[in-house]
């Protein structure tokens, strides 16, 4: 049921297998290494760093095969652009090219629509971690072989993991792969199973997802997305930079984690901002400790009415806490 449920959502081709595991996006970054490198002889894996979590998984796939580093968004503990296409540095040999879509430690996405598919070469397969964005955007199917998420963000509790494999990828693993990383292994499930999965969390994802198909599926997930993230950028830029994110392109904003520092990271103001948020139930809102910021984390369980809610009370704390230099620039 939750495999047919997810399919429906994602609108997943008939030439894709959708597996369910446990133990979090993390330990695929082992599997994608050990169902994938084989595809070429030199072994090689494309990699692009644009926050924390392509970070850590660049240091994990280190461990277990040579990886290319493309390029590199997140210096000095920090992320405010893309590297220019023409400085990325692509390893024609690479067995395959992975980049995390959405970083939600500071807030970088890449947008599907504009990405350069282009610069990657044809015969290396495109993986995508989606833990954080997907079910909030329809996916590239055409471009992409591997897509993979937690599915506690959008689709449904901890514990349960989506891996959706372009079937010609499956029966390439190494000799030394982690039964529990074994893609092929896993893809005849429900027939075989090598352990007791995580029962629970899989149905209760099947559940849940299936009363998104029933709201009106991906489409209106998208407009949702899209509509909360406008709403909330638009206090962001019309607040005179009080309300100012690191991110200065704006085409690699984030539409799901929305990330600023307030009056140029005056702590005091921060501090202050989050106190006064609890009071109001507006909880949650402290970013990741290796960025000091704001952090409004807007998945698909958050509805529209939960921001304007939340703009409604910025722009009041900016009313009532001015500070000079910031002046607003529409009607609060």
């Amino acid at each position: 049921m939750t495999k047919n449920e997810i399919r429906k959502f994602l609108k997943v081709p008939e030439n894709y297998r959708i597996l369910l595991q446990q133990g979090g996006a993390t330990m695929q970054y082992t599997a994608i290494v050990k169902n994938l490198i084989g595809l070429k002889p030199k072994k090689i894996a494309n990699l692009m760093v644009t926050g924390m979590w392509s970070n850590q998984n660049y240091d994990e796939m280190q461990k277990h095969c040579t990886v290319n580093l493309v390029a590199n968004t997140w210096t000095d503990n920090d992320c405010t652009k893309c590297v220019s296409y023409d400085k990325w540095n692509i390893h024609p040999d690479a067995s395959f090219f992975y980049f995390c879509t959405n970083e939600t430690v500071h807030g970088f996405r890449f947008d599907q629509d504009s990405f350069p598919w282009h610069m990657v070469p044809k015969d290396q397969v495109i993986v995508g971690d989606f833990s954080s964005n997907i079910g909030t955007e329809p996916i590239r199917w055409d471009k992409f072989g591997v897509v993979f998420a937690g599915a506690q963000k959008n689709l449904g509790p901890a514990g349960c993991t989506v891996i959706i494999v372009r079937e010609d990828l499956l029966g390439h693993a190494e000799k030394d792969v982690p039964v529990l990383c074994d893609w092929t292994l896993h893809e005849k499930s429900p027939d075989t199973y090598y352990n007791t999965p995580a029962v629970f969390p899989m149905y209760v994802t099947g559940i849940n997802v299936s009363y998104m198909n029933q709201m009106g599926g991906i489409e209106y997930y998208t407009n949702l997305s899209t509509q909360k993230s406008q709403m909330l950028w638009d206090c962001v830029d019309q607040s005179g930079g009080y309300f100012k994110s690191k991110i200065t392109d704006k085409a690699y904003r984030s539409r799901v984690n929305v990330i600023f520092r307030i009056a140029g990271g005056n702590k005091e103001l921060e501090a202050k901002f989050e106190s006064e948020a609890a009071k109001v139930g507006i909880v949650q809102i402290k970013a990741h400790g290796v960025n000091p910021a704001i952090r409004i984390s807007m998945y698909n369980a958050m509805p529209l009415e939960g921001v304007i809610y939340l703009t409604k009370f910025m722009r009041n704390f900016q009313q009532r806490n001015p500070v000079a230099g910031f002046e607003v620039t529409a009607k609060l």
